[in-house]
């Protein structure tokens, strides 16, 4: 988020701060933000990390390998200090409102867990991690998507571990007391507070996602941070509460130029799942990884031995949460490499084969074989029976062409699921561009009540749902793989507006990955 630590500095030395009724407080939150962003790992990726051996045997500590562990988006642990203090102090801080301060913590509070999917957009690419956050237990889990674990544990001898899928080892080191984590929520209520006034929030009632939210939106005009080496001069963000639950739904954090023009965004989507990891080998890290302690340790202190250290070994819950792949096949590639379409504004910059993706044990394509129906009863060509009949191969008959214009289809699950991602594959025979792709989960056939939004590139709100924020994207023989977002439902809908070759609409194969409820 920061290019550096001297921009964060500037930022929370700039602030406004209310010196009534703690200034003490207030100046102890201030140190807080800043011990965050250095035990956050500050320093920017080298791209030389350099292997550490696996020494076990010796008798001598491993000394901490920092070069090789700077995970690439682990500032995205200062980003979720702010927006998750900021869902639940808003209130407080305004001193009116719906709900108070209070019940707004005790709110988010009381859940077991708080669960959100964060994507960053910047220079054409989407970045999206996977949070998990227990207030009980005072951990925090994090997932990078490109396979890397971090876990955050505030509760007796705090300490954080980074795993690295390349390295395929795991680091322990220190937390230096309270910092960023779920430990630490309580201060991190009020961190909202100290980054914007009173005077500074701007309060409304608006639509989102199909339902009613309270909006709350701060601009920091003049923070002087640079995001991907140009200036940036106005941060913004908005923070959007259900009402009756008093909980977070959705956040954003915006960085702008003195243009106006959009540097880099966070697109945050929370939701409150009843279990959730107990440990980052429940995320997917191997319990073959090598551990290195990289926590400091005495070397040659004369009538002391240095402290074993245990390995810490998977650990399974009671409620059995565990992450493990989702196998995807794949069909056969019909062209090479991903072409840019420069007709096409707000696209997706490709970024290589995409990662195995992790749900929960038992995940299974809940959409195979299930029925399909259509805003274009008679296809063009094809059967709608084909969209989820399992053939994704780009060959004649493996489609359904549906008319010009606006369309979609429904996938009736049958039942209702736990849904962890959509994957879409439109016609990958040639590099084209669908427009308008949406995708919709709900418990309603007609889509009138309960519809959660998990994607939307809809960008001039051709739909009429609402216009999206999410990147346009080259069809390759992968698909399009969305996060679920916490979403639940029976049916499943996709539309989509012609694409950049013609008008026409095309789908070979939806894929629904969940478990029935």
């Amino acid at each position: 988020m920061f290019e550096n630590e001297h921009d964060f500095r500037k930022l929370v030395q700039g602030l406004k701060i209310d010196a009534e009724p703690n200034p003490a407080h207030r100046e102890r939150l201030r140190r807080q933000m800043l011990q965050a962003f250095e035990q956050s790992g500050g320093q920017r990726t080298d791209g030389r990390g350099q292997r550490t051996e696996d020494r076990r045997g010796s008798a001598e500590p491993l000394r901490r390998p920092s070069s090789v562990f700077r995970l690439p988006f682990s500032r995205f642990a200062i980003a979720a200090a702010v927006l998750i203090a900021a869902t639940v102090s808003v209130w407080g801080l305004l001193g009116r409102g719906p709900a108070s301060f209070q019940q707004v913590r005790l709110a988010t509070q009381k859940m077991p867990w708080l669960y959100a999917v964060v994507s960053r957009y910047q220079n054409g690419e989407v970045r999206t991690e996977r949070h998990w956050y227990n207030f009980a237990s005072q951990k925090a889990y994090g997932m990078l998507d490109d396979g890397g674990v971090v876990g955050w544990d505030y509760a007796e001898g705090p300490k954080k571990l980074s795993y690295s899928p390349r390295l395929k080892a795991v680091l322990m080191s220190d937390l230096a007391g309270p910092g960023v984590g779920a430990g630490s929520m309580e201060n991190l209520l009020s961190v909202f507070a100290v980054f914007a006034a009173k005077d500074d929030v701007s309060e409304s009632t608006a639509r989102y996602d199909g339902r009613t939210v309270r909006t709350f939106e701060v601009e920091k005009a003049g923070s002087g941070l640079a995001v991907g080496g140009k200036a940036g001069s106005l941060l913004k963000a908005v923070v959007r509460a259900d009402p009756r639950t008093r909980r977070a739904v959705a956040a954003s954090i915006e960085h702008r130029d003195g243009a106006g023009r959009t540097l880099a965004r966070e697109e945050w989507v929370m939701s409150y799942p009843p279990s959730g990891p107990a440990s980052v080998y429940d995320l997917g890290v191997p319990a073959t990884a090598a551990l290195i302690d990289g926590r400091p340790q005495r070397i040659g202190t004369p009538g002391e031995e240095p402290v074993p250290v245990s390995t810490p070994g998977p650990a399974v819950p009671p409620s059995g949460f565990r992450l493990v792949p989702v196998e995807i096949r794949l069909p056969k590639p019909m062209f090479a490499g991903t072409p840019r379409d420069a007709r096409t504004p707000n696209l997706e910059r490709p970024r290589g084969l995409r990662p195995p993706f992790l749900a929960p044990a038992g995940t299974t394509n809940v959409a195979l074989g299930k029925p399909v129906s259509s805003s274009d009863p008679e296809p063009v060509i094809g059967n709608l029976s084909a969209i989820t009949d399992g053939d994704k191969e780009a060959t004649e008959g493996s489609y359904v062409e549906l008319s010009p214009g606006p369309q979609h289809v429904t996938i009736d699950l049958q039942q209702r699921c736990d849904i962890y991602a959509v994957v879409v594959w439109h016609y990958h025979r040639w590099p084209r561009v669908y427009r308008a792709v949406v995708v919709q989960v709900s418990d309603d056939p007609a889509f009138k009540t309960g519809v959660k939004t998990i994607f939307n590139n809809d960008i001039d709100n051709s739909l009429g749902l609402g216009a999206g924020r999410d990147l346009s994207y080259v069809e390759t023989y992968e698909g399009k793989l969305l996060e679920g977002k916490g979403a639940r439902g029976r049916y499943v809908r996709l539309f989509s507006h012609g694409n950049t070759h013609d008008d026409l609409n095309h789908y070979i194969e939806v894929e629904v990955y969940g478990r029935p409820l």
